[in-house]
């Protein structure tokens, strides 16, 4: 259930954005984020720019992994505000993310003798400010880095386990070294 209500919002958030193209113009870029595929995990963004002079965007960052044993799933949206306007130079802005990790976790029960499955189900919801830097190219191609501060929101929930109910996760402060590279068009 909540995998679909992913792909809606997904979808609500692209088509709202596709419906402006009129009105704005060509404004779009589509990127990645090369940290991740360290670690396989698979992270991008979508922007779009609210005006015809690139000084405010908003940006849809998305990323997935899927290991042996953990599923994690991840959505947001940032509003940035570009100081000397192109859409390039410093930017600043707040933003939203949530996510999502799923653990299949096997354990020994020591009372009964025998492994026991368990999952764990972590969600997270973090409020956030970023800051950056854009460089853009005459052939589309952005390179920015930023900065992401925030603070964690999360709680978790087990399964199987012995060891209690759905519970507060381990809500904290929250900071994300990212390095968009994004394509313009």
């Amino acid at each position: 259930m909540k995998k679909i209500k992913l792909v809606v919002l997904v979808c609500m958030l692209f088509g709202a954005s596709v419906l402006n193209a009129d009105t704005y113009g060509k404004q779009n870029s589509f990127g990645f984020n090369p940290f991740g595929l360290i670690f396989s995990i698979y992270s991008g963004e979508y922007g779009r720019f609210l005006d015809a002079e690139g000084t405010t965007e908003i940006n849809i960052p998305f990323y997935a992994t899927i290991w042996e044993y953990v599923n994690a799933y991840g959505i947001g949206a940032k509003y940035r505000i570009y100081k000397d306007g192109n859409g390039e130079g410093v930017f600043y802005g707040g933003g939203l993310k949530l996510s999502m990790v799923t653990w299949e976790n096997d354990w020994y029960n020591y009372t009964t003798s025998t492994y026991e499955d368990d999952t764990i189900t972590w969600t997270t919801i973090t409020p956030l400010a970023e800051l950056g830097f854009r460089w853009s190219w005459a052939n589309g191609w952005t390179i920015a880095p930023s900065l992401e501060l925030g603070f964690d929101i999360s709680t978790y929930e087990e399964e199987n386990s012995d060891w209690g109910s759905p519970s507060n996760g381990e809500s904290g402060l929250h900071w994300g070294l990212n390095l968009g590279v994004a394509y313009m068009f």
